[in-house]
């Protein structure tokens, strides 16, 4: 009977190995919190409902096979232009979202770049969700800077998020233009579930392969 249930076992694995393609193991969602350090809101389209110091919760997802469409050799510019990439945030009962139907989403990886030297990572949502209230949302953005150049090693797009003590610069903004804005700091950056399995069935198969 063990003997049945282990060759149960063996061929269910072998099947989830099989079906599990090197290419469903190329989304990365990165879970974030964040605290808002800054409001701008003279025209009161954020109803008073979010204040300095209140945790934004989120996640951004990005595709590995995503094509790098900067030809210089110390950056990398990956542009999506289709859903599940994006950035969703929320905080203060509304949600700063990419719009799944209209994406346009950018990560940048900037590595030694001249003249400094310094390494830089920012991403950007350009088409968003207006909020529930119906208030547009215009960009939503998040840069870090390393002015020593030792935050990244390469131009290539991270598999596990950025280790946050390794920036000096770490600020995440978004809002509309000339209506309101809000400026936050990055806290906590993790790997949803999902992305630790599927970056670990990658790895097993890239050393089959090698």
């Amino acid at each position: 009977m063990k003997t049945k249930i282990v060759s149960i076992m063996a061929a269910c694995f072998c099947a989830i190995s099989f079906c599990a393609k090197p290419a469903e193991a190329t989304l990365i969602t990165i879970q974030i919190e964040a605290v808002v350090d800054s409001v701008r809101d003279e025209g009161g389209y954020l109803e008073g409902k979010i204040s300095p110091g209140d945790i934004i919760t989120g996640a951004y997802t990005y595709d590995l096979l995503t094509p790098d469409s900067e030809p210089l050799a110390y950056a990398g510019i990956y542009e999506h232009d289709s859903a599940p990439g994006g950035i969703s945030l929320s905080v203060g009962g509304f949600d700063f979202t990419t719009d799944p139907d209209n994406v346009d989403f950018v990560v940048a990886v900037l590595n030694d770049y001249p003249p400094w030297g310094k390494d830089q990572v920012w991403m950007t949502s350009y088409n968003n969700l207006p909020l529930g209230n119906g208030v547009a949302v215009d960009i939503i953005s998040w840069q870090l800077d390393d002015p020593t150049g030792t935050g990244i090693s390469s131009t290539e797009l991270p598999t596990s998020p950025l280790v946050l003590d390794d920036w000096q610069s770490n600020i995440l903004a978004f809002g509309a233009d000339r209506r309101y804005g809000i400026f936050a700091h990055v806290t906590s950056a993790v790997p949803e579930p999902a992305t630790i399995m599927l970056v670990a069935i990658g790895a097993v198969f890239l050393r089959k392969r090698s």
